[in-house]
């Protein structure tokens, strides 16, 4: 009775894997979870309506599989810890590719990195320095605003140790502690700071004109963005990867990133 039991729990289990690897396919639907509330990235209104450079490579993804995409939009530190509550069946959402987030989920090939910026206002006296050393003396005991469950958090916490650190559910409320002058600096991707920057409320502010991406600290930064998607899901993920590659090669991720954040951040395709 025991083996039979055995058995017919393996048997359950690799019908419930199979199950899960088309399910996404079933009704023609590729379901997208995404922040919604990050400027240039994704961007919900309140029809539920996304736009963005990240819905520009959801619905570049979904042409190519002839699918269609439904949104799921929920805050980003939510994202990854939903993957398997199948709400959504991939993440779309400048997702990082780092080592501690693929011991939860499995990631397509990388399609784009952004360089990251402090912020300051511009008359502190952060703005002079010229490294990312200067940087992280300068910023030591100094309270910095990231949005939580960012690679940006894991790489202030790495770096600047003794830093106040104030984490945020969303970007929006990060910058409008920054504008309140709650906050010594924020820590951030370039085409947040473009727009934030580019507001009102970031009239008297400017970035340190220091560049961080991933080639300072993989571990921390991670690799670039790729699509998340559940451990296992070998087929779904050979999709992804060859529909990311196709669009890659045909310069509809170079055409997004130019359109949203007015520079290249495609990388190449390594499948």
């Amino acid at each position: 009775m025991l083996v039979k039991n055995t058995l017919r729990s393996i048997c359950v289990s690799g019908l419930m894997v199979a199950a899960i690897s088309v399910a996404w396919a079933e009704d023609g639907v590729l379901r997208v979870g995404t922040e919604g509330d990050a400027p240039q990235f994704s961007m919900a209104d309140a029809n539920g309506n996304v736009t963005g450079f990240d819905a520009d490579i959801a619905n570049g993804i979904c042409a190519e599989l002839k699918v269609k995409c439904k949104f799921v939009v929920q805050t980003f530190s939510s994202l990854v810890p939903s993957m398997d509550s199948d709400r959504f069946d991939v993440i779309i959402s400048g997702l990082g590719i780092t080592n501690e987030r693929m011991k939860k989920i499995d990631y397509s090939v990388p399609y784009a990195t952004t360089p990251q910026y402090f912020v300051v206002p511009k008359d502190s006296s952060l703005m002079g320095l010229k490294s990312l050393a200067e940087i992280e003396k300068g910023l030591a005991g100094k309270t910095i605003g990231v949005v939580n469950g960012t690679t940006y958090a894991q790489f202030i916490k790495k770096h600047i140790p003794t830093a106040d650190l104030k984490t945020y559910d969303a970007t929006t409320q990060q910058n409008s502690d920054l504008a309140a002058g709650r906050l010594d600096a924020a820590f951030g991707d370039s085409p947040t700071w473009v727009d934030f920057l580019g507001s009102p409320d970031g009239a008297n502010f400017a970035r340190i004109d220091v560049k961080v991406t991933g080639a300072d600290d993989h571990e921390a930064l991670g690799y670039g963005m790729g699509v998340g998607l559940r451990k296992g899901n070998t087929e779904l993920k050979a999709k992804l990867d060859g529909a990311l590659c196709n669009m890659i090669d045909n310069g509809k991720v170079k055409a997004a990133s130019e359109n949203w954040f007015k520079d290249d951040y495609t990388i190449a395709c390594n499948k």
